[in-house]
């Protein structure tokens, strides 16, 4: 078999099963089963296929036709420029994600800086920030050590292991035992927002193979998001930054939980024009 036949029968199989962009996928799961780039192996459409690698690559394809994430079957996803391991312990950064540095990145100024990542998942926000920030110290927070463990290795990858502590529990309580009160220069955090009801209206791949505590966490969004304000007002400095991304249609409820002690610094749109990411600084 061929390059082009292999393409043309694994596009009929992943269309058979609804798979959006077909082709970019199997372009994407050949190259990466024979070792090449996209753009190699369309150079060589003519090329055969050896056998073992026809059969590792239609293996991905029926991930693909059951659902798993493309960035699953690869085990990685670019953030920022860099690219992150995930799995199904973490959920999958998105793009708009990265507004949640920028807008961290447009509050804070380079120095000696003491930064909290909430939900850490795969590391992308603070591996991210302790790549840009050099003289940043980061403490990562999650309930799932399987998670913990993907972002530790992220870490490792992009060299900033000795920056970041990673610590399971719940919210900022882990920072209790090393860190006191209002030492914190910034606490940014993409926390599970999908309310329950919510879960059936998702993409499979989102509602099936993703991690139900990082779309839907142990408690409402709304909830959680009061506790984890009322936790950064205790451990921020004054004149910190909270930086939180949002779900849809969430910006009254959020914005709504700061009160007098914070001072509003903005609300971040998105590309499509939905506001993602709500900062304020402690006063």
């Amino acid at each position: 078999m061929r390059v082009f036949e292999a393409l043309a029968a694994a596009c009929e199989e992943l269309r058979r099963h609804d798979v959006v962009n077909s082709r970019v996928d199997a372009e994407i799961l050949l190259a990466q089963s024979l070792g090449k780039t996209r753009s190699a192996l369309l150079a060589h459409y003519r090329d055969e296929v050896d056998e073992s690698l026809r059969q590792v690559f239609f293996a991905r394809v029926g991930e693909r036709c059951r659902g798993k994430p493309l960035q699953y079957i690869l085990g990685r996803q670019e953030f920022r420029g860099l690219m992150f391991e995930v799995s199904p312990a973490v959920f999958i950064p998105r793009p708009e994600t990265e507004f949640v540095v920028e807008a961290a990145l447009e509050h804070l100024a380079d120095g000696d800086l003491k930064l909290a990542d909430v939900g850490t998942g795969s590391g992308c926000l603070a591996v991210s920030l302790a790549a840009v920030l050099p003289r940043a110290r980061v403490w990562a927070t999650d309930l799932s050590e399987s998670a913990l463990q993907v972002a530790r290795r992220n870490a490792a990858r992009h060299g900033v292991e000795r920056k970041i502590v990673f610590l399971q529990g719940d919210l900022l309580k882990p920072l209790t035992p090393v860190l006191g009160e209002g030492e914190l220069d910034a606490v940014v955090s993409n926390p599970p927002y999908v309310g329950p009801e919510e879960l059936s209206g998702l993409q499979k791949e989102v509602r099936d193979w993703e991690p139900r505590l990082a779309l839907v966490g142990e408690e409402r969004a709304p909830s959680l998001y009061a506790r984890l304000v009322s936790q950064a007002q205790v451990r921020l400095r004054a004149g910190g930054v909270l930086i939180l991304e949002i779900g849809y249609s969430m910006q009254e409820t959020v914005c709504g939980l700061l009160g007098g002690g914070w001072e509003p610094l903005g609300v971040t749109e998105d590309l499509n024009g939905i506001p993602r990411v709500v900062s304020a600084r402690r006063v």
